[in-house]
């Protein structure tokens, strides 16, 4: 089981989410806790995209959230990138995604 590690950043992007999505913040802590690498997508540089489900959104995980987090297997931790909603973006480019990967070990690396 990973540790799982929670940066500021991420609660600032998710916080606007919970507003509207009360059960998301249940359903992300379930899909975190119960992680095993083979069960999703691999992107490179140990980072996974996971479909999340939640109860708020009755159409299933095709159109509900994606969660993208980095897995840090020396140490074992489990870091959240970012989480959008299919129904607001498509994708995540990977400009994007490697913008918010810096901004997330820049937090790791404060934090210790």
């Amino acid at each position: 089981m990973y540790q799982i590690i929670i940066l500021p950043s991420f609660k600032r992007e998710l916080k606007r989410y919970i507003k509207k999505y009360r059960n998301l913040k249940d359903s992300l802590i379930e899909t975190l806790e119960n992680f095993h690498q083979d069960q999703y997508p691999h992107l490179g540089n140990n980072i996974y995209k996971i479909r999340l489900k939640t109860k708020d959104i009755p159409k299933g995980k095709s159109k509900s959230f994606r969660l993208i987090v980095l897995l840090i297997e020396v140490d074992q931790f489990l870091v959240p990138i970012t989480i959008y909603f299919k129904g607001d973006q498509e994708n995540i480019s990977n400009k994007e995604l490697n913008d918010r990967l810096e901004n997330v070990l820049f937090e790791l690396k404060l934090k210790k």
